[in-house]
């Protein structure tokens, strides 16, 4: 069975014949509903998923990880120029961005210490913006005819400003929360402005100009332990949840419903007669891996068991 190139070529007949076989088989008559829950029930079980994503998180990631961070050309590489011009036509479309995305960027703690350090600098600046003004374009005080009457006006703004910053501070602790409110509904009443637009599109052109290396430079051995850790129990608290189990099972209902009466090459929109995978190729990469399985103690034990049913079969039969 693998000695020779007969049995080569047999195997890349097999892969063809296969698949056209696989594409004119109805869905139902692949896959059991109930068979498929029973296996859904099995993959989602909190022991096995855990088992499973431990060693994915830890070695397989870290790998990939390690690799990417050598790579310094821009991701734009993969997309050629037709589909970055796609890629920007969408963005200018009208309702892209949902508003409580915007609202999301403009809440929080962290948007009103922003904003406040901002307002807080503009308002102390033009607060004693006027006077030190006044006092500059003066007629006396270009050329210092001013006297004792300047240095009492400079210590007035010194003053000034003491009055003015607890006033300022007092002011933004009631005002910083509408202030953000107002610019987050500005900005949402804008989305779709040649401006917003410009700036979606420039922001996904300073992604695409970037490396993978860039984006993982602060992707350091600890960070990838935390993001496996989050990975692991989040991939364990799935599930646990008994609603992830459910889902699946109405999404195996729902998905033979929508198969039903198709075959496989029309529930995936396939014409077998044009679209083709590399049969040759896949037989050649698959066959080491055919011929290791058929060389087992396990595969040679059910050979020669099935040999045997023949051979007792056709002695009946002759019989």
């Amino acid at each position: 069975m693998t000695e020779g190139e007969r049995p080569k070529e047999e195997w890349r007949q097999l892969w063809a014949a296969t698949w056209e076989h696989l594409l004119r088989t109805p869905v139902h008559d692949l896959i059991d509903a109930d068979e498929a829950k029973a296996l859904a029930d099995r993959l989602v079980d909190p022991a096995l998923v855990t088992e499973l994503s431990a060693p994915i998180v830890a070695n397989v990631s870290r790998v990939v990880i390690a690799e990417l961070r050598k790579d310094d050309q821009p991701v734009g590489r993969f997309l050629p120029p037709e589909a970055q011009d796609k890629l920007q036509e969408a963005l200018a479309r009208p309702g892209l961005v949902h508003p409580d995305w915007v609202r999301a960027m403009f809440s929080g703690e962290a948007a009103e210490a922003v904003l406040n350090d901002a307002l807080y600098r503009a308002l102390k600046d033009f607060s004693t913006l006027l006077p030190r003004l006044l006092v500059k374009i003066s007629p006396m005080g270009p050329f210092g005819v001013l006297g004792g009457a300047g240095a009492l006006v400079e210590k007035l703004i010194e003053e000034l400003e003491k009055l003015i910053e607890p006033e300022i501070k007092s002011f933004l602790a009631d005002s910083t929360e509408r202030v953000l409110e107002r610019a987050a509904e500005f900005t949402i009443a804008k989305i779709d402005d040649p401006a917003s637009i410009e700036f979606r599109a420039t922001f996904v052109s300073f992604m695409l100009s970037k490396s993978p290396a860039f984006f993982l430079e602060a992707a350091d051995d600890e960070l990838i332990g935390d993001m496996g850790a989050v990975v692991e129990m989040t991939a364990r608290h799935l599930a646990e949840t008994p609603a992830t189990r459910e889902g699946i099972r109405e999404w195996i209902d729902r998905a033979m419903d929508y198969f039903a009466g198709k075959t496989l090459g029309d529930a995936l929109e396939i014409d077998g007669s044009r679209a083709r995978p590399p049969i040759d190729a896949l037989a050649d990469a698959t066959w080491p891996a055919f011929t290791t399985v058929l060389a087992s103690p396990q595969a040679q034990g059910w050979m020669d068991t099935l040999l045997e049913e023949i051979i007792d079969e056709y002695e009946r039969i002759e019989a």
